[in-house]
């Protein structure tokens, strides 16, 4: 049985020059224990799809659809019922830790807060226990480092205080929005050991929203590929790594350096994604697609789901190779 069921789920937002769609009708689920990434560039709707699922979009954005949680739906949710879910259930690791963690309260404040509010601690029994799930993400001398304030941590430390506050109530489903981003590759290691660890120790679902394919490759058992608001492409890590149906996905895999072969060039998508308040007509990748057909520049290709399991929307059903159109 699925922990999270997304089931036609569209995110639009009202602005200035009309209704911007960021996420377009898209449907997935994950299962106990699972660790999924959602891939795509920036501007894709992978944050706004883990947002509206939680009931955290801007003011002018509003989802449609259905989220079910162990069978409960979430959008149109009543926000105390959803507070009791969020953090608790589900918690989700923000992109930036220094934004996220309050830079005016210590760190003990911040851990002991969300055990009092969520699971009836006393502040001495939630503090003894914020110190544990320092020493669970492996932070040295957490004793001492739940005294300081955010800004006397360095951007690893501050990562692993945000997994802790995030794990504290042992939530089902952990959300990590580019968790990697701005740290060094030596502490890039470690946190996807750190989340490897933590999922197995803690049977939780990890969902990663990142465009490092690097993280992917390393930690997921799933992938699903975003463009344009929409989803493109979907199966098993190992499949879509190795034999990508979607023109994006493809281009996206050979955008990726290759630690085995150094001396491989890499080969951009050209282009730059499209903005969401003008989607090109037809299928939004197009303009930047090699593969594409006189049909793909009329109409968008639908989410097809193979009988092997797999889901493509792609018009073009040859082989990809780079060479072609060139």
């Amino acid at each position: 049985m699925s922990l999270l069921t997304v089931k036609d789920l569209s995110v639009n937002f009202t602005t200035l020059h009309g209704t911007v769609k960021a996420v377009d009708n898209i449907s997935f689920d994950i299962a106990k224990g699972e660790t999924v990434a959602i891939v795509g560039e920036s501007g894709s709707g992978k944050s706004q799809t883990v947002l509206a699922a939680l009931g955290l979009l801007a003011e002018n954005g509003y989802a449609s659809g259905s989220v079910k949680f162990e069978g409960q739906e979430l959008i149109g949710l009543e926000t105390d019922k959803l507070n009791k879910i969020r953090g608790n259930q589900i918690s989700m690791v923000f992109q930036d830790p220094m934004t996220s963690l309050n830079p005016f309260m210590r760190i003990s404040s911040q851990m002991t807060e969300v055990l009092t509010l969520h699971k009836g601690m006393s502040k001495k029994a939630a503090l003894t226990e914020a110190i544990r799930m320092l020493d669970a993400v492996r932070l040295p001398d957490a004793k001492q480092v739940i005294t300081r304030f955010p800004h006397e941590l360095s951007g690893g430390m501050r990562q692993r205080v945000m997994i802790a506050i995030a794990l504290s109530c042992e939530p089902k489903i952990l959300i990590a929005d580019e968790p990697t981003t701005a740290l060094d590759v030596t502490v890039q290691a470690q946190m996807l050991e750190l989340f490897k660890g933590l999922t197995k120790d803690f049977g939780t679902a990890l969902v990663l929203i990142t465009h490092d394919l690097g993280v992917v490759a390393g930690i997921a058992d799933r992938m699903m590929v975003m463009y344009g608001g929409r989803l493109v492409e979907k199966g098993s890590v190992d499949e879509l790594f190795y034999y990508p149906r979607n023109p994006y996905t493809f281009g996206l895999l050979h955008s990726t350096p290759h630690v085995d072969d150094p001396t491989k060039r890499l080969e951009p998508i050209v282009g730059l994604p499209p903005s969401l308040e003008n989607l090109p007509t037809g299928c939004a990748f197009h303009p930047r697609c090699d593969f594409k057909l006189e049909r793909c520049l009329k109409e968008a290709p639908k989410l097809i789901v193979g009988s092997d399991g797999r889901a493509n929307a792609c018009f073009y059903d040859g082989k990809l190779e780079r060479e072609k159109g060139k």
